[in-house]
C-alpha cells in the first residue's frame, strides 16, 4: 500500500486505486524527495500518471503549494480525491481526468502551471521518457530550471532529449528514476520568472 514517507503528513498510508498501478517503493520516494528538498517548498507540482497520487500528495506534504494531478481513468480520479481529503489536502490539489499526452497537447500556461516540478510515473508497457520530455517541452508549462522526475523500466532506452540537463540517475531494481533539469532555450524563457 502506497505511503506518505515524509512531511506532515509522514506515515499515512493511501488507498491503491485499481488496475495497472505501479506505487514508488518507498527507498526510492525517500531517496528522490530527499534529493529535491530545496525544490518544494512552495512548488507548484504537476503529477502525471499520478495513480494513487502518492508524488503530488507527498509533495504537499513536504511544503508544496499546489499539485495538478492527471490520469486517464476516472476510477483511479476518485481514489486520488480520496487520499487527498483523508489528508486534507482538497485546497491544494486540481484533478484532471487525460491521459499526459493529451493533457500536454492542449494546456497552457495561463490555464496550467507553471510547475516548478513534474512527475512522470507511467505504467512500464507506455513509458516513452524522450516522448514526454519533448511534449513538456512544447507545451511551455515547466519553468526555466524546474526538475522533471521520470520513472521507467531498466528495458527501456534512456532519454537524450534537447532543452534538458540530466541532473540524477538512478536504479533502484527493474526501475530507473531520472531527474532532469529543465533548460529551454533563452527565446522562450521570461527572464523575470525562473526557479
Amino acid at each position: 500500500m502506497p505511503q506518505i514517507v515524509g512531511g506532515t503528513a509522514r506515515g499515512r498510508l493511501l488507498k491503491q486505486p485499481p488496475g495497472d498501478v505501479r506505487p514508488a517503493t518507498a527507498r526510492m520516494k525517500q531517496s528522490m524527495f530527499d534529493y529535491l528538498r530545496g525544490v518544494l517548498p512552495g512548488a507548484n507540482v504537476l503529477d502525471l500518471y499520478c495513480g494513487s497520487g502518492a508524488l503530488g500528495l507527498e509533495s504537499i506534504s513536504r511544503g508544496a503549494k499546489s499539485a495538478w494531478l492527471v490520469d486517464l481513468l476516472p476510477d483511479v480520479m476518485n481514489v486520488v480525491k480520496i487520499n487527498a481529503k483523508m489528508l486534507k489536502f482538497e485546497s491544494n490539489c486540481r484533478y484532471i481526468i487525460s491521459d499526459a499526452f493529451g493533457f500536454l497537447t492542449k494546456a497552457k500556461v495561463t490555464q496550467y502551471g507553471p510547475f516548478s516540478l513534474v512527475f512522470v510515473a507511467p505504467p512500464y508497457k507506455i513509458a516513452e521518457p524522450a516522448r514526454i520530455l519533448t511534449a513538456l517541452h512544447e507545451a511551455k508549462i515547466v519553468l526555466p530550471g524546474g526538475s522533471v522526475c521520470i520513472e521507467y523500466s531498466k528495458h527501456t532506452d534512456h532519454p537524450n532529449p534537447d532543452n534538458f540537463t540530466l541532473d540524477r540517475r538512478r536504479r533502484y531494481g527493474q526501475t530507473i528514476l531520472d531527474i532532469w533539469d529543465y533548460i529551454p532555450p533563452e527565446k522562450d524563457c521570461d527572464p523575470k520568472v525562473r526557479v
